[in-house]
């Protein structure tokens, strides 16, 4: 299809943005909105320009603002000109440096697309055939882009994209934790770890679902969590026929009896061997021979008949049968599942012994109750699960735990600095894991293993001096640490 267009209340350009990635698409996608337009250009799956018809994000005003080059330079040259030609025609003359010609435009395209991006209503137009002939240099951190805009959405819009409880979200194999994700984010991804209905992971959770929902929005906008229902801008094919193994010719067409039982054991199962209602003990071949008859019974092919909502939930229940089958047959994943199991029992356990709830129940509606549990209670909780899972090797559940527990409670010093060493041992968070690490001193500034950390992280960094000075402040503090003295002979 040569062209596409329609509303961003419908389909927001990060939305379109991740659309066109995933299928590869490309030419220029044209926006409005209040008479404001942007035109951006995209080539197999890849960004490569955008602007816009506002004064105040051309590139020649960006070139006044930076100084670089005079006005009176500058206004040797043509007024019309196209953003990306007066760059070029600056350094040829050497009014301009190519590498400077590249930020301020990197600058100029991040403006535009920062405002684009939170646009909800509007027009859009894409045309596959127009394309940009410019070679250009951008270095857009693009799925940062995607992340700001997310958060900046009203919350209503964003529950909008959510039409289905029911809705399959599931993990990605190495989610690229960094340091530009919220701790809300990273704690999500650290509960998520296997797919699972929207509305049971807004349960897991505990944040509610407006919090959920945007959060699940955000990060599956980057790619770090699959979506199992975006809407498509694009029309969708008619579906080739699918093999007919599943489904021979011989098994009856009637609608089985208990579809309603099946669809809510499906819901409730809490894990893979629950969903297949078997036990650790299966062999490989049991396993195949189950889940051909679910297949047989309720692939969601025999219903195609039913009513959408009832459909939508069959293909969401058959969705998770198919992960927990392709897990449990694979000797490797059925091992690192397992061992996922028995590391999340083990928290639970220690949280349930660690944490008692006194407060009495308070009711909230006729005939139920709740329990009233305090924000600080629930971070004590989840900072016990994240040692756990430190323990038992589950260093991305014990970070997304720690950075909770350190954003619901950000005076408690022991979740500040058990966040702030995780964060160290990540290149890419190092800086994040200094502030954190001087939060946690700043509380608690006796703490003589505080300083240690510190001290280790900055030797990392190469910040000699500051290591030597916290290892020595640790030293002071307790005259009889054995790390503190070997980071200070190591840093001789």
């Amino acid at each position: 299809m040569s062209e596409m267009n329609g509303q961003l209340s419908e389909q927001p350009l990060a939305e379109l943005i991740r659309e066109i990635s995933a299928k590869s698409l490309g030419g220029r996608l044209s926006l409005e909105h209040d008479r404001v337009k942007v035109v951006t250009y995209f080539d197999n799956g890849n960004f490569l320009y955008a602007a816009a018809n506002v004064r105040t994000l051309r590139l020649r005003e960006y070139i006044k603002k930076s100084g670089l080059v005079s006005e009176p330079d500058l206004a040797r040259f043509n007024q019309a000109l196209p953003d990306f030609e007066l760059p070029k025609q600056l350094t040829a003359q050497k009014l301009l440096t190519a590498n400077a010609a590249d930020q301020l435009q990197t600058r100029q395209v991040t403006d535009v697309l920062r405002m684009a991006l939170v646009w909800t209503d509007g027009t859009w137009r894409l045309e596959s055939r127009s394309r940009l002939n410019e070679q250009l240099n951008l270095k857009l951190d693009l799925d940062s882009l995607l992340l700001d805009a997310s958060r900046r959405l009203p919350a209503d819009f964003v529950a909008s994209r959510f039409r289905n409880p029911a809705e399959v979200i599931a993990p990605v194999a190495e989610p690229a934790i960094s340091d530009k994700l919220l701790p809300a984010e990273v704690y999500l991804l650290s509960r998520l770890d296997q797919p699972m209905p929207l509305s049971e992971l807004v349960a897991l959770t505990g944040l509610g679902e407006t919090e959920t929902l945007r959060l699940v929005y955000s990060l599956a906008l980057t790619g770090l969590l699959r979506r199992e229902l975006w809407k498509s801008a694009q029309a969708p094919e008619k579906p080739a026929p699918e093999p007919a193994p599943l489904t021979p010719e011989h098994e009856p067409e009637d609608e089985p009896q208990d579809i309603e039982t099946f669809l809510e054991k499906i819901r409730t199962a809490t894990s893979y061997y629950d969903v297949l209602g078997v036990t650790g003990a299966v062999s490989a071949q049991s396993l195949k021979d189950l889940y051909y008859q679910l297949a047989r019974r309720y692939h969601p092919d025999r219903f195609r008949k039913a009513e959408p909502e009832v459909l939508r939930r069959i293909e969401s229940a058959f969705a998770r049968i198919t992960q927990a089958y392709e897990t449990l047959r694979d000797d490797r994943l059925r091992a690192t599942y397992d061992a996922k199991l028995q590391a999340r029992k083990k928290a639970e356990r220690i949280a349930e012994s660690s944490v008692k709830v006194t407060t009495p129940a308070k009711p909230v509606a006729e005939g139920r109750t709740e329990p009233a549990i305090s924000a600080a209670e629930r971070a004590e909780s989840q900072y016990k699960e994240g040692l756990t899972a430190l323990e038992l090797g589950e260093r991305k559940a014990a970070l997304g735990l720690f950075a909770s527990a350190a954003s619901a409670v950000p005076k408690e010093a022991r979740y500040r600095a058990s966040y702030g060493q995780l964060l160290a041992a990540n290149e890419n968070t190092r800086r994040v894991a200094e502030t954190e690490l001087l939060a946690a001193i700043k509380l608690d500034p006796t703490n003589a293993e505080y300083r240690v950390t510190l001290a280790e992280l900055y030797k990392q960094l190469g910040l000699k001096l500051r290591a030597k000075g916290e290892a020595e402040r640790a030293l002071e503090i307790d005259p009889n640490n054995r790390k503190a003295r070997d980071l200070l002979e190591a840093l001789k």
